[in-house]
């Protein structure tokens, strides 16, 4: 329903802020109950890495939503330098960089997943050889994007550019933060502790400890990344998926369903990794709330900023106006 710009945005905030500081303060209670029952089965005593298919699966797709995202907007801004740099010289360097770019982006992401599948099941002897397979496969998948993306009008991809912009912003600003915070805060993870077989290592979310020399954390935890449980980048990484609700601004989509689509399937899977994170150990209820709050909140912020142009912010001083 159509809804003064003031008291729409008010409202959002305001659920928003009711609901979050609900399930913080119910994480902040229940991090280990909710993970001992979550790990249960798929994370066995004394173990660092689990082995249940769920957990494992998503922990090894839960860091793709940037790269997709990231190789989208790149595909964006080739076919916009292509369309639209008259100069041959500078739309031939142009549109090279961007597709080189863009072949990065999609093989990282592989590469990245194929990481991850290293560590939980030992695939020794075969990762030089995937990795061969999985960089021709990023080439691949390079050139099938770059040619649906070539499919959108001259005006489209002039709005999408735009959508670049935030896309860039979210995944720059909330990976940031959430690595500057990790430090810090220096937070057990569940499996490292269930590694060690003490769980007197563990501290609430809010607690600033630092952390550990390195070499301690090998010697006691086999990693480094130990004390790295807060806030969890997986679930930030996983919330950059929110960035296609931005798709309805920039391509100025109006059906209710689609745009109630995009905003469903953005929860799921946000929800989606966040769960697999706690199965797997990794992190506590709290931790993935955190970092799954802090890549929705730059998502929002980045759609503010570069499709909005403030307009919420601005209405908060307005009177009257209606937004849809």
């Amino acid at each position: 329903m159509n809804l003064p710009a003031k008291k729409h945005t008010l409202i959002s905030i305001g659920l928003f802020c009711v609901i979050f500081a609900g399930l913080l303060i119910t994480a902040t209670f229940t991090d280990l109950q909710v993970s001992r029952l979550l790990t249960k089965g798929t994370l066995m005593p004394g173990k660092y890495y689990a082995d249940g298919l769920f957990g494992v699966v998503f922990e090894c797709l839960g860091c793709t939503a940037p790269y997709i995202l990231g190789s989208f907007s790149l595909s964006i801004l080739l076919i916009y330098f292509f369309r639209f740099i008259k100069n041959p010289k500078g739309r031939f360097f142009s549109t090279a960089g961007m597709f080189l770019l863009v072949c990065a982006t999609n093989i990282a992401v592989m590469l990245d997943v194929l990481d991850y599948n290293i560590r939980h099941y030992g695939l020794d002897g075969k990762p030089d050889f995937m990795k061969a397979e999985l960089i021709i496969v990023g080439i691949f998948a390079t050139f099938v994007e770059i040619l649906a993306v070539n499919n959108f009008s001259d005006a489209s991809i002039r709005k999408l550019v735009k959508f670049t912009f935030a896309v860039a912003f979210a995944i720059a600003v909330s990976s940031i933060t959430v690595t500057l915070i990790k430090y810090p805060f220096g937070r057990p993870r569940y499996r490292a502790m269930n590694y060690a077989g003490d769980f007197s290592y563990y501290q609430r979310w809010y607690i600033m400890s630092g952390q550990p020399d390195k070499e301690w954390l090998r010697e006691n935890f086999t990693t480094s990344d130990a004390f790295k449980s807060f806030p969890s980048g997986h679930t930030q990484s996983a919330a950059m998926v929110f960035c296609i609700v931005m798709l309805k601004d920039a391509l100025g989509i109006i059906n209710k369903k689609r745009i109630a689509m995009l905003w469903i399937f953005s929860f799921v899977w946000t929800g989606i990794i966040a769960i697999s994170r706690i199965m797997v150990g990794a992190h506590f209820f709290s931790d993935v709330l955190i970092g799954g709050t802090i890549g929705f909140l730059c998502v929002i912020l980045g759609r503010e900023i570069f499709i909005c142009k403030g307009s919420h912010i601005k209405s908060l001083k307005a009177k009257g106006e209606e937004i849809k």
